[in-house]
């Protein structure tokens, strides 16, 4: 099909531009769009002064952008989606365009803000009017909080600080800040958050690493740290995902060589842009040089917690003896990318004792007046918990339930209210149930 040289010769010279204008591209849009791939432009010449396109009348020679019939020639235009202006000129063309254009971005940021890139989204963002500065020194996540209480958020203020990240990790915040005992670890946390929320972890090309090592025994809460680090920094943006998974060896480490690559392989790619959490990570290693199914895993592992640092946050729990003679010690790689390490303490015997008295309130019991359990009973069986707030629960459901051989027959006004003989019940209980009543035997005595 013959095409017209001088149509031919604007497209070249369009495409050797190097800045070209918003206005061009729509110009040149359409025109392709409209009349060249329309069969519109392949015989005539891209000059002078054209004629009106009608039902009635012929087709026209020749083609004026600049004139009013270039509306006329767009009407099926992706482009003509307002009212046609009351006079043409090169700023209309481009007050149409763009009047279209925020049309498009309006629809869609009322129904999927998703879909819009991320310059248009940027571009729809709120003016600042003003400027608050917040000048604070924070010690604690209580600090944090306060800025929240003390700050309401407004789009249109601009502030020092990420205001609106504090506000969108409130939830979490007071999570962390009312577990009992912890102190050494909410500093942590403290240090890391306020290190993310700054985004000085973000560089040139990359970013830090942000996997995180959570030593400490059993029943210290460390899952519900880890989940709750991975809200926080999915709710900063930190993370893209608001993904968390916990695995233990058996999720990554198969029964046959090979296959343990393409087990990790595809967990870490589930938790890519969120939190994979590897509790007792100790067990991925073994102490025989001639493991290759962990060595298999750990490599995979140590590849892709630099490959994907800026896209996935690995968090391992355990303890530190064992995790230092055994993980860490089979993959010399591992040991520089977690930077952070978190320390959660033994529970003292008084925050035991508050940690069983929250778990009594929140479960809507009570104790006998002048029944309620005090810190040297704990103190006096303290060898007995070491799985501490697990031991705990534990404690609270074996107490409940030789409440209730007490108080069966009894005035319905005695249920629910815990007494001394009840909490010794419990315990008794407890020991009684345990397969090993003696204190329990763990990796870690190994390096002791």
């Amino acid at each position: 099909m013959y095409r017209s040289k001088k149509f031919i010769d604007y497209l070249d010279e369009q495409g050797k531009k190097t800045n070209c204008q918003q206005l061009d591209f729509v110009i040149a849009n359409s025109v392709i769009e409209n009349h060249f791939l329309q069969g519109k432009l392949n015989t005539h010449s891209y000059v002078g002064k054209p004629s009106l396109i009608t039902k009635n009348k012929p087709k026209p020679s020749l083609i004026d952008t600049s004139s009013s019939n270039f509306y006329d020639n767009l009407s099926t235009s992706l482009w003509n989606l307002t009212n046609k202006p009351s006079f043409e000129t090169s700023y209309s063309l481009w007050q149409k365009e763009h009047d279209a254009m925020m049309s498009i971005k309006s629809l869609v940021m009322s129904s999927s803000p998703s879909l819009l890139p991320e310059d248009a989204s940027a571009s729809l963002a709120v003016v600042k009017t003003s400027k608050h500065n917040i000048d604070v020194s924070v010690n604690t996540i209580s600090d944090l909080l306060s800025i929240i209480h003390a700050n309401a958020y407004e789009e249109s203020v601009e502030y020092n600080i990420d205001l609106k990240s504090l506000h969108n990790i409130k939830t979490e915040l007071c999570k962390l800040d009312n577990m009992i005992g912890m102190n050494s670890m909410k500093q942590s946390i403290l240090n890391q958050l306020v290190y993310f929320i700054q985004e000085l972890h973000v560089g040139k090309d990359s970013s830090d690493f942000k996997h995180t090592v959570l030593y400490g025994p059993p029943g210290t809460g460390k899952t519900e740290v880890a989940k709750i680090i991975g809200n926080m920094y999915s709710k900063m943006g930190i993370l893209k995902n608001n993904y968390f998974k916990k695995v233990t060896r058996n999720d990554l480490i198969a029964g046959y060589l090979g296959q343990t690559a393409i087990k990790t392989k595809k967990v870490i790619d589930e938790c890519l842009g969120g939190v994979l959490f590897i509790d007792e990570a100790y067990s991925l290693a073994n102490n025989s040089e001639n493991d290759s199914y962990s060595k298999e895993c750990l490599d995979i592992l140590c590849e892709s917690l630099s490959d994907h640092k800026n896209d996935l946050m690995v968090i391992i729990a355990g303890y530190e003896e064992e995790l230092t003679h055994t993980f860490f010690k089979a993959n010399k790689g591992l040991e520089s990318r977690f930077i952070w390490r978190f320390t959660m303490e033994p529970y003292t015997s008084k925050e035991l004792t508050s940690i069983f008295k929250k778990m009594v309130e929140e479960q809507g019991w009570v104790f006998l007046e002048n029944n309620e359990v005090h810190e040297s009973w704990f103190e006096k069986n303290k060898a007995s918990f070491k799985n501490f707030g697990r031991d705990m629960e534990l404690l609270l459901t074996y107490t409940k339930i030789s409440h209730g051989r007490r108080v069966y027959g009894k005035d319905s006004d005695c249920r629910k209210k815990i007494s001394k003989e009840d909490l010794q019940g419990g315990y008794d209980m407890l020991l009684s149930n345990r397969k090993i009543k003696e204190q329990p035997y763990f990796m870690h005595t190994i390096y002791t």
